[in-house]
């Protein structure tokens, strides 16, 4: 089943382990241990066809790179100090450069070894570098420049291993890899292995490509298998290890007598080990260098509860089995590639030859059609110029000079045969301006011919490039296509916060700008849990609230207009625009308050009421916060939607609804009432006998509520009025009588 990269039991994120240069024989156990914890495997470097991860063939100091570590979300990465190379210090720093753009990570973790030390004793974490071979050198100052960006707050940990071994060993890999290599005779890989291990790279070094690999023994070495290495690298992750050295030592090695033997022994026959010298330096052949102290790992036995449990033997038998195996694949592959390589060379330098061939052939059959001479006398027409411009266009000037040879010698042989003599046809100024034609019409087409391959080569190079680009950004772009539908999985299978922000936005985007508040008061109370909710809606002048949507019992025992001056609650909230927690317990002031702010203004309130003693947190005052935020964007953008399109919905010169408007806001409070069990509504018909529609909203605006609606309605004019029933029915009608205004019956909304 293909990694989708969520968990499918939890429906959170994996975390990603990011492998930056790791070599093979350390990136498979690693990704093995990372994943069987429900990890994520990436790796960055040298595309790998049996990579049991994902894999980015992007180099560290690539353009690439960046773009793969802006996409990924990592959580621990893992690369080695490239002590061996030259460019070492610029890929580190650039390294950690783009790991300090990663907001979220965890752990840096970068590989080291014990050449920073000399000697042969036991060393631990707090034990002073003191590397006397260049490599030790090189890898003491990497060591210092990842602590210098610890400093700056960059999670660094350096990871000392000693000399890996176990299954995916490569030829060139530390020491025992450029030693078994060296015994198969591939001196070029250990020579390579050479240079990385010893340091130097002098032109004698550089020189000797015959000469015999020696190895500079300094005393015994310490061997750890991969996979404990593995393991105690996922410890030191899981039990959030931050020190900034960390031993991993194997507690087990070789005397060089000892490893040679037992390589010896699983070499085929005819492998030459390299010889030992008893001594440092002064080698003019290229050597390798054995032998470096131990690590002193109690550390991470106490602090970790790791220690070594497989056996190096196995280990450096699985080892050398591998770099067998893989020469063995590689020459068998190098081979067979050889051998069709050979094959199509051949055929393809070939193929020329014989077309040109059957085409002379072809031209000496027309010459004797036509009585020995190329030139057809019924339509005038040299047929060897055909054949000339036809080679020299397909294959170039060489095939296009055979050509005209072999057109020369048919001319030749038939002019002689109509009595000519040899001598004499290089007087005859025609005969000889036929010669020069034949050698210009070959150079001319094998020009163009040859220009053409030339800018084919070229084109293939740059598409080539191109087509590398291309696959590259394809990668990378389904890469964050796969992200994508990790997060939407997330999101959407999630029953935490997140998830129910998504089913706050796909409500608040689904519903007419009428309905909005009610959708706010529903979502909300879905969101924290809560029963009592109340939205106020701001004033034009801004110094009242008005009550437009209630929730539960508490909410409605809440006043339907409140002074933001006589509540020093909204005060400081529509003075910060911050959430109000009600932490001193006062009286007539809700539990929690959220403004919601649209263009650096609040133009609506939501209030929360008789919260449970578990929901006082800053984890809800940060959740009414984020959805008053969502409903902002929402409320705001139909408010000045509904700013807009005032003149479609309002009859010429008033603020009278019209008709379907009307019927839209009659059907919002209906659904509001029936989604809130509360907020009763009244309709009332206006009595309009006598008055124009002007005169009714000038008469309207002095009298009624800024949340009531006038709209057409049966022909007339009612008023809509929400929050009003039984009693307030009537003391409304009265006020409406003492303004002029005549008012019908009036009945509920439901």
């Amino acid at each position: 089943m293909r990694d989708t990269g969520t968990s499918t039991k939890t429906g959170k994120q994996k975390k990603l382990l990011f492998l930056t240069d790791v070599p093979e024989i350390l990136a498979r156990p690693l990704s093995a241990c990372f994943e069987k914890e429900g990890w994520r495997t990436a790796a960055l470097g040298a595309a790998k066809a049996d990579a049991a991860h994902h894999r980015y063939a992007a180099d560290v100091m690539s353009v690439e790179a960046e773009e793969i570590f802006a996409l990924e979300d990592i959580a621990v990465l893992v690369a080695p100090l490239a002590a061996e190379r030259a460019d070492g210090v610029a890929r580190l720093e650039r390294l950690l450069a783009l790991a300090k753009r990663q907001a979220h990570i965890e752990r840096v973790l970068l590989l080291g070894s014990a050449a920073v030390f000399a000697g042969k004793g036991l060393d631990a974490e707090t034990s002073a570098p003191a590397p006397h071979s260049v490599i030790g050198k090189r890898l003491a100052r990497l060591e210092t420049l990842a602590l210098a960006w610890k400093a700056e707050g960059l999670p660094v940990t350096i990871v000392r291993l000693p000399e890996l071994c176990g299954e995916g060993l490569a030829a060139g890999d530390g020491f025992l890899g450029a030693f078994v290599a060296a015994a198969l005779g591939d001196e070029g890989t250990a020579q390579d292995a050479g240079k990385k291990t010893s340091g130097k790279a002098t032109d004698a070094t550089e020189g000797a490509k015959n000469t015999k690999t020696t190895v500079r023994v300094n005393g015994p070495q310490e061997f750890i298998v991969a996979r404990d290495a593995a393991y105690g690298l996922w410890s030191a992750v899981e039990r959030g290890y931050s020190d900034d050295v960390l031993h991993l030592g194997g507690g087990q090695g070789f005397g060089f007598d000892t490893l040679a033997a037992e390589v010896r022994a699983l070499l085929p026959e005819g492998a030459q080990l390299p010889e030992a010298v008893q001594e440092r330096g002064g080698q003019a052949a290229l050597s390798l260098s054995y032998g470096h102290p131990f690590l002193d790992s109690a550390r991470a036995a106490t602090v970790l509860g790791w220690q070594p449990r497989c056996d190096i033997r196995e280990g450096v038998c699985a080892s050398v089995q591998s770099v067998v195996d893989q020469r063995e694949a590689a020459h068998a592959a190098a081979a067979a590639a050889a051998r069709k390589g050979r094959a199509k060379r051949l055929w393809r330098r070939a193929v020329p030859y014989v077309e040109n061939l059957a085409g002379a052939v072809l031209m000496c059959l027309i010459a004797y059609v036509q009585g020995g001479s190329p030139v057809n006398r019924t339509l005038p027409v040299d047929f060897n110029f055909v054949y000339i411009g036809a080679f020299g266009l397909l294959y170039g000037k060489r095939q296009a000079v055979i050509s005209v040879a072999a057109s020369l010698a048919i001319l030749i042989v038939g002019l002689t045969s109509h009595g000519a003599e040899l001598v004499s046809l290089l007087y005859n100024p025609i005969e000889l301006l036929h010669f020069v034609s034949y050698l210009f019409v070959g150079v001319l087409t094998g020009y163009f011919a040859d220009r053409a391959d030339y800018e084919r080569a070229a084109n293939a190079w740059k598409e080539q490039r191109a087509a590398e680009r291309q696959s590259f950004l394809k990668n990378l772009f389904q890469e964050s296509v796969r992200v994508k539908d990790r997060m939407y999985r997330q999101i959407v299978n999630s029953d935490d916060s997140i998830g129910r922000v998504y089913r706050i936005v796909r409500r608040l985007d689904s519903v007419e700008e009428e309905n909005l508040y009610t959708q706010t008061a529903a979502v909300t109370a879905d969101v924290l849990n809560v029963q009592n909710v109340a939205v106020y809606v701001v004033s034009r002048d801004g110094h009242y609230l008005r009550q437009k949507v209630r929730m539960g019992t508490a909410a409605a025992q809440r006043p339907h207009s409140l002074r933001v001056d006589d509540n020093d609650y909204l005060t400081d909230l529509f003075r910060t625009q911050r959430v109000f927690a009600n932490r001193a317990l006062q009286d007539g002031v809700p539990d929690l308050a959220a403004p919601v702010v649209y263009d650096e203004r609040v133009i609506a309130v939501i209030e929360i009421y008789d919260l449970d003693f578990g929901q006082w947190s800053y984890y809800e005052q940060n959740l009414l916060s984020l959805t008053a935020r969502l409903v902002a964007a929402s409320i705001g953008r139909a408010w000045h939607f509904e700013q807009e399109a005032a003149e479609k919905r309002y009859l010429p010169g008033t603020r009278i609804l019209k008709n379907s408007e009307f019927e839209k806001v009659l059907h919002e409070l209906a659904e509001r009432r029936r989604v809130t069990k509360d907020n009763p509504a009244a309709l009332l018909p206006v009595v309009t006998t006598g008055l124009s529609l002007a005169e009714i909203d000038e008469r309207l605006s002095r009298c009624i509520r800024t949340e009531d609606f006038a709209g057409e309605y049966d022909g007339g004019v009612a008023l809509l009025l929400p929050d009003v029933a039984g009693d307030t029915l009537r003391l409304v009608r009265d006020r409406l009588a003492r303004a002029g205004v005549e008012t019908d019956e009036g009945r509920a909304v439901v």
